[in-house]
């Protein structure tokens, strides 16, 4: 089937260069990497607002880029709406005022219709006076996306919009945004440096490390073997460790520097080098003197924490061991009892289905 929109497209800024090169359908892409990567960058070139030096960029069944038939479409011709960081609400302008000047275009009564079906849509009916200064930040965010959205556009371009709001807002306007691309189809890539919003809102994740997209993947395949290992170095967030897979009375290990992890027992793959991957959530840590599975006791670690952050719902751990950190992610308030402290002696549990082998280890990465 072929792809909504394809992606190729080289752009030089100074002693920075930005390839990217990738292709999504109707779905919510998400484009993720860490700050510097170019991920804005990008954003900017498929609206318009940057000319790209080379590449090609494609859209439903419109030539939007071509560098080598000098073909380049302007920001008002390109059918894509971006909401950034920043909010671009006109303060003068009312609620329903700043949603029909995205469809300016149409009559003035028909647009003011769409400006409020849109915002019942976005659950904002009564605010159609009110002033952007009266709006809250989620309230904001909802005028923003009615205004992007009331244009029916074909690709919809979202740079990090929900990054300045707390939590429990934050996951409200993901299930909205969710939500209308359920209600719309219209295709969102959603740029973020935060992996629980990758996972929470997108359906698959394109990864931008320095300038070059380094793969993507399916969110449902995320923590499995599935993925490349290229893609959970992009993450900077995980455990990735290099040794061999042993088989050892009918049971699978896996040997490395640190000392030998149990693994669940495959149907091929087995014995020799490679890498395995531990999702930070499959990581527990044990309380003392606690009766835990059997399958937990089957790989314990020992360290001591280094540092333990909350991030909303969200708590991040990493624990230093004597050959190197583990980080592990848990719900808040999963071990308040536990009081982790920094420097605190704690140990670590892994079942042996949580070891997801990776492959060959050619590329190895230094913990």
């Amino acid at each position: 089937m072929t792809p909504w929109g394809e992606v190729a497209l080289t752009h030089r800024r100074g002693s920075f260069q930005l390839r990217a090169s990738f292709s999504f359908d109707r779905e919510i892409g998400v484009l993720f990497g860490p700050s510097g990567a170019g991920k804005s960058t990008l954003l900017r070139l498929l609206a318009g607002l940057e000319r790209p030096e080379e590449g090609r960029f494609c859209l439903g069944d419109r030539v939007l880029v071509d560098c080598a038939r000098r073909i380049f479409t302007p920001p008002h011709r390109r059918r894509v709406g971006m909401v950034f960081q920043h909010l671009a609400l006109f303060p003068h302008r009312t609620v329903e005022e700043n949603v029909a000047y995205g469809v300016r275009d149409q009559d003035p009564l028909q647009a003011r219709e769409t400006a409020r079906q849109w915002l019942r849509r976005v659950h904002l009916e009564g605010f159609e006076g009110r002033y952007p200064s009266q709006l809250s930040g989620g309230q904001s965010q909802r005028v923003a996306l009615a205004r992007s959205l009331a244009a029916s556009p074909e690709l919809l371009l979202l740079d990090e919009p929900f990054s300045a709001l707390d939590g429990p807002l934050r996951r409200s306007l993901r299930r909205e945004l969710r939500r209308l691309h359920e209600e719309t189809k219209i295709p969102v890539i959603y740029v973020t440096h935060a992996i629980e919003d990758a996972c929470a809102l997108g359906h698959r994740i394109f990864f931008l490390q320095d300038g070059a997209c380094t793969g993507n993947v399916k969110v449902e395949h995320l923590w499995n073997g599935s993925a490349q290992g290229e893609v959970f170095e992009a993450l900077r967030w995980g455990n990735l460790l290099s040794g061999e897979f042993v088989l050892r009375d009918r049971k699978r290990f896996f040997s490395w520097e640190g000392g030998i992890l149990e693994m669940a027992l495959p149907s091929e793959g087995c014995p020799g080098p490679g890498r395995v991957f531990i999702a930070p959530h499959d990581v527990k840590v044990l309380y003392e003197g606690v009766v835990v599975d059997e399958d937990l006791r089957a790989n314990v670690i020992c360290g001591t924490v280094g540092e333990n952050l909350t991030l909303g719902s969200l708590c991040r751990l990493s624990v230093e061991t004597s050959s190197g950190v583990w980080q592990v992610e848990y719900p808040s308030g999963a071990y308040d009892a536990m009081d982790l402290k920094e420097g605190c002696a704690v140990r670590l549990a892994i079942r042996p289905g949580s070891v997801v082998p990776l492959g060959d280890g050619r590329k190895e990465r230094e913990r």
